[in-house]
């Protein structure tokens, strides 16, 4: 298997290293010379934090370099429960992309499937290409640490479209996909989407937009005063593909961060009926003041499988492709249900 640069695909260029999970992080955690957990895929291997690298150019590595000092930054006010603002909301989502695909990309190379997956893509392809939401939770008692959960499943093998990190003791549930979240913000909504064949690229047809937000944004996601959630429609690929017709309305005008760019707002919600669309002045603390159990950590986990389910089913019900795809994906949803039904009786049992 060949090599390949980890951010664009391509034959490393001055051959350098990425840490998947960041230096800082892991240092920053106590974890850096500790194992990091990889399950079965490494056939007994133990990986480091500090050795969990793979291929980089040094002009990728150095470009995303500058994504990651902006997130340290961040993510560092929020882990201290600082305020962020709208901007600064959108840099910490690109980092939640390069990290999730970055697992995604590491998974698959480590149990050698990465020639099986297509389309192919990599992290360069994915940063702030799709909708996206966070879900952050405030956990008592867990301690200094990283854990990812989510990312061994094997819907996350067909598609990273969602992830859990826990930091020392914040919880993060990091998901992205088209049409994720557009619908219920008011945005257009794709109502058809077909591979082109060859390419990475989708045919995509949409919908007219409803011009307000409505509840639940994402189905089973609830809202509480123990949690945050931020959601982002993006339609940077209809802008590309001459779809934009359907979001040249003055709605999705007044709700997005950069239109030109395919770019929309960031909108926060913590509790059922009240979805607040940041203005560029406005600033949230992304971390719960109340936290939770430490014992929600294995119905977090579930959450974060059923939102890959629910990601997968809603892409197969508009998905026009190889029936082939179709069968791929139930196989997937069945593993994944059986996987929740373990957690599910887990719980139950207090365990």
């Amino acid at each position: 298997m060949s090599k390949f640069c980890v951010f664009c695909g391509q034959k490393p260029q001055n051959k350098n290293k990425e840490h998947i999970i960041p230096q800082w992080l892991s240092k920053h955690t106590g974890r850096f010379d500790k194992i990091c957990e990889m399950g079965d895929i490494t056939n007994g291997r133990q990986i480091s934090f500090a050795s969990f690298t793979f291929p980089a150019c040094t002009a990728c590595n150095e470009k995303f370099g500058k994504l990651e000092a902006a997130a340290k930054t961040i993510l560092l006010d929020v882990l201290a429960g600082k305020s962020i603002n709208a901007q600064q909301t959108n840099t910490l989502l690109d980092w939640f992309d390069k990290i999730r695909v970055g697992l995604w990309l590491a998974d698959l190379t480590l149990s050698k499937d990465i020639e099986e997956i297509a389309p192919k893509f990599h992290i360069a392809d994915r940063v702030g290409r799709k909708d996206r939401m966070l879900i952050v939770e405030h956990l008592k008692g867990i301690g200094n640490g990283i854990y990812f959960s989510g990312t061994f499943s094997p819907v996350f093998k067909q598609m990273p479209s969602a992830f859990m990190l826990v930091v020392n003791d914040v919880a993060f549930i990091n998901a992205s996909e088209h049409g994720l979240v557009s619908n219920k913000l008011g945005f257009p909504q794709i109502s058809k989407m077909q591979c082109i064949s060859g390419t990475n690229m989708h045919s995509m047809d949409v919908t007219k937009g409803r011009n307000k937000t409505t509840h639940p944004v994402v189905s089973n996601i609830q809202a509480s005063p123990t949690r945050t959630i931020i959601y982002q429609p993006i339609f940077r690929d209809f802008h590309q593909n001459g779809l934009s017709t359907e979001y040249n309305v003055p709605y999705v005008l007044n709700h997005s961060m950069d239109y030109n760019n395919g770019v929309g707002g960031i909108f926060a919600q913590r509790t059922d009926n009240r979805i607040i669309h940041m203005s560029d002045k406005d600033k949230i603390k992304l971390l719960p003041q109340k936290p939770v159990a430490g014992v929600r950590m294995a119905s977090l986990v579930k959450e974060t499988l059923e939102l890959q389910n629910y990601i997968l089913n809603t892409r197969t019900d508009i998905y026009s492709g190889s029936p082939d795809y179709i069968k791929i994906w139930e196989s997937n949803l069945r593993q994944n249900n059986r996987m929740i039904d373990l957690i599910e009786k887990r719980i139950q049992n207090g365990r």
